[in-house]
């Protein structure tokens, strides 16, 4: 597939790069800062990359045409970072600029696009509750990746073929150095789950009286749903590979396999 890749120079994108490239896929990304790009990515998996696009990812005429000028088939959209409840986010943003040309683009076409956009577990269901996690944070915690949901939920699937990436935690025991070409790819072993995170738990914690309800996701979530970077890269670029993926529509928590788990 040729995949429109935005926020190659983060934690998840850069090795969603790797990925991609791995499975096979046609790879142009969109950089605002094309001198990190490079010095992030050693020269052979720079030249792996078959076009860089230097760009704002919040400018949806300037992904339009990026879109329209590469065949893009896939986006995969994990750009904008989570910043503190008093500063503006761009997620939601870069989101919407995302869907308005992909939707665009797939209207022209008479097909819709695949995408894939990263949000947060907190838009996700509360197992067990019938409400959202978001329902139990303050909005000012949460409304960065709201915002992204609420974006992307309402677009019909016959305009565009979405996906949300709930994200939790996500760590790498990745030496440090440019990033090189992978050999192959390198499987991931997640549970994965639409609508509510998978493998969920009940807990001590969710038994204190009064808070417990509260407190429990914020444990779950920092114990228990810290995921590979490589893991999710991986996932996404399979998934992608699928003509009709059972994650089209859906909101998406994965986990890491526990003991537990097997």
């Amino acid at each position: 597939m040729r995949v429109l890749l935005l926020g190659t120079t983060g934690n998840l994108g850069s090795r969603c790069l790797q990925a991609l490239i791995a499975h096979k896929h046609t790879v142009i990304v969109v950089v605002r800062n094309v001198p990190k790009l490079q010095s992030m990515m050693s020269p052979v998996l720079l030249g792996q990359i078959h076009a860089i696009v230097e760009g704002d990812a919040t400018d949806f005429v300037a992904l339009e045409k990026a879109i329209l000028d590469h065949d893009i088939e896939g986006i995969i959209d994990v750009a904008g970072n989570v910043v503190p409840p008093w500063q503006e986010s761009v997620m939601p943003k870069i989101a919407r600029a995302v869907t308005h040309a992909a939707v665009a683009v797939g209207k022209q076409r008479g097909k819709p696009l695949r995408a894939w956009i990263s949000s947060g577990i907190v838009s996700l269901e509360y197992p067990g509750t019938g409400y959202l996690f978001s329902d139990y944070m303050p909005k000012t915690g949460v409304n960065q990746h709201t915002g992204v949901r609420d974006v992307v939920e309402v677009i019909p699937l016959s305009k565009l073929k979405w996906s949300l990436y709930g994200s939790a935690g996500m760590y790498s025991n990745r030496k440090q150095g440019q990033f090189e070409p992978l050999d192959a790819p390198i499987p991931h072993d997640l549970l994965v789950k639409a609508n509510s995170p998978p493998g969920w738990e009940k807990t001590w914690v969710e038994r204190i009286p009064l808070i417990g309800v509260y407190l429990n996701p914020l444990y779950m979530i920092l114990v228990h749903y810290q995921t590979r970077y490589e893991a999710v890269a991986d996932f996404l670029a399979e998934d992608l590979e699928k003509e009709d993926s059972e994650w089209i529509g859906k909101k998406v928590g994965v986990k890491e396999k526990s003991k537990k788990d097997v």
